[in-house]
């Protein structure tokens, strides 16, 4: 059963990285399939894959399915993930409920602090807004880490990581983890350190950068 994922370029694609995460972290074999955002046609690329277009896109045999959370959920139902949701129903929907949290919230920290892996760490101002992100990114990650223990937000490393591990990388390139607790930046600290984070970072940071999107 061959698996294509459709990912923009890894300097800058955060939505990319989630699902190409949660299938390497998995050891799923895939294909890797990238639209540079370099070309100006490649809104038109991805029309042609899939009716959203836009990134991520995952083709397994004749279907598609886009969107990460969509992409992830289905890789859990049909394929015996070692890194999925938790087994537990109840940690399971908590896990979909941070996840659903990340998809939609944190909007100005992610404004004011696009994704950009071969930036180096350096102090930013950000807004109040933004800051109120962290501070809300800190209640929520840091709870969840001081009632599972760790290593990881719910305990074993789950999609829920993969869905945090881009604003993991804002943090850090942006110079912001000293707002976060010492249970936060530890945790910050081993996403940075999965094998494949570093193989995503090192690959983004290959990538020919793009003006418009550079800050």
């Amino acid at each position: 059963m061959s698996l294509e994922l459709v990912i923009a370029n890894k300097r800058y694609s955060s939505w990319s990285l989630r699902a190409w995460l949660v299938l390497s972290c998995n050891e799923l074999a895939f294909v890797e399939r990238r639209v540079d955002l370099q070309d100006p046609t490649y809104k038109e690329t991805l029309r042609t894959l899939a009716i959203a277009a836009q990134v991520p896109i995952l083709r397994h045999e004749d279907l598609i399915v886009f969107d990460s959370l969509a992409i992830c959920e289905y890789l859990a139902e049909n394929f015996a993930l070692t890194h999925g949701w938790p087994q537990d129903h109840r940690l399971r929907a908590q896990a979909r409920s941070f996840c659903a949290m990340m998809h939609s919230g944190y909007t100005a920290l992610r404004r004011e602090c696009p994704m950009n892996v071969a930036r180096q760490p350096t102090l930013t101002t950000i807004s109040a807004d933004a800051r109120a992100d962290i501070a809300t990114l800190e209640q929520a990650l840091g709870g969840l880490l001081r009632t599972h223990g760790g290593p990881f937000l719910l305990g074993p490393l789950g999609i829920i990581d993969a869905y945090y591990a881009p604003i993991m990388l804002r943090l850090d390139r942006y110079g912001l983890s000293s707002d976060l607790s010492s249970e936060l930046r530890a945790y910050m600290a081993r996403m940075l350190a999965l094998p494949a984070m570093q193989a995503w970072v090192e690959a983004g940071r290959q990538e020919a950068p793009l003006a418009r999107l550079e800050r």
